[in-house]
């Protein structure tokens, strides 16, 4: 199994990442199996606009180095810069987890390293891989159970259970949703 975090404070996120992925996808990159829900938390170690994050399940024959150069290659072309590690941006695609290899190398960790310490990654992840161990880190689970006793601060989106269609093999995009809001 493969996942791939997307998160975006800038823009019309949903369809930044609908659209990043479809890029991704017509260029052979990844196909999309499956996707979350779309979830938002406030902005995380700077002052700026609501974030919202999704997981994606794709399948793909590229190496996770590949994949990665992919990921980072598609961000600068929706206009992410690396310039200061926390702050806006229009889309950022992490390498969540690539069929259990554990990798540390310059450049690509894997397991990432942040996904069992920020709820706005494993409240989308939980929702497709519950039982998912993350080598080094724990079952997503359980690393999910003790993040909602420390963070409160991430909510589900209201009517983004289908903020993708999935249809073809490519994943050609059928059509789009809105109604991005706060929590009640």
């Amino acid at each position: 199994m493969i996942f791939i975090g997307l998160g975006g404070n800038l823009g019309p996120t949903a369809a930044i990442f609908r659209q990043a992925l479809e890029k991704l996808s017509s260029a052979g990159d990844l196909t999309v199996l499956r996707s979350s829900s779309l979830w938002a938390s406030p902005s995380w170690g700077f002052s700026g606009p609501q974030f919202h994050n999704a997981v994606v399940e794709v399948g793909s024959d590229h190496p996770p180095q590949a994949l990665l150069g992919a990921l980072l290659a598609c961000e600068r072309s929706f206009g992410r810069r690396r310039a200061a590690r926390m702050g806006d941006r229009p889309v950022d695609l992490d390498l969540l987890a690539y069929r259990g290899l554990v990798l540390d190398e310059p450049g690509l960790t894997l397991p990432h390293p942040g996904t069992g310490s920020r709820r706005f990654v494993l409240e989308p992840l939980a929702e497709l891989a519950p039982e998912l161990r993350l080598p080094g880190q724990g079952l997503v689970a359980e690393l999910l159970d003790h993040q909602r006793r420390q963070d409160a601060q991430v909510w589900q989106l209201s009517a983004s259970s289908d903020w993708r269609r999935w249809g073809g093999p490519c994943g050609a995009i059928l059509s789009t949703t809105t109604g991005i809001d706060s929590p009640a």
